[in-house]
């Protein structure tokens, strides 16, 4: 529970140093160059949280880096949320998603979002299935 609440403060720190924060104008939000990228997953095609708890996976984990193989963002959210967002400035990333056990420990396999490219005002989404047998009743 401890590792989730840092994670989600090193996001929250790492968007700050991507985009500044404080009493920015509205101005200054308006003419900052950013897109949104968003990510969707099912568990053997379905959108059902029994599918997490049959395999002990609490969180989805999303890693983007930019071109140049830097670190961008460790996104780790719920996993019956099904759905993450980011807002990313203008540039070139590469994105993966793995579901996540509590300690971290991978829950099959990593599945590879492609490279993107984020253009001012962009909605780009991805879709990912993890190919797992249904759970058993």
């Amino acid at each position: 529970m401890i590792r989730r609440y840092l994670v989600h403060f090193a996001a929250c720190a790492a968007s700050a140093l991507l985009f500044g924060c404080g009493e920015g104008s509205t101005a200054d939000a308006i003419d900052r160059d950013t897109g949104h990228f968003t990510v969707n997953w099912t568990i053997s095609n379905q959108r059902a949280a029994n599918y997490c708890t049959a395999y002990d996976a609490t969180g989805a984990l999303i890693q983007i880096r930019n071109d140049q193989e830097e670190f961008v963002a460790d996104i780790r959210v719920p996993c019956t949320q099904f759905e993450a967002s980011i807002e990313l400035p203008v540039d070139n990333y590469h994105a993966t998603i793995v579901l996540v056990k509590e300690d971290g420990e991978a829950v099959g396999n990593r599945i590879d979002l492609g490279t993107f490219k984020v253009e001012a005002g962009d909605d780009i989404a991805r879709e990912a299935t993890f190919a797992m047998p249904p759970p058993r009743d």
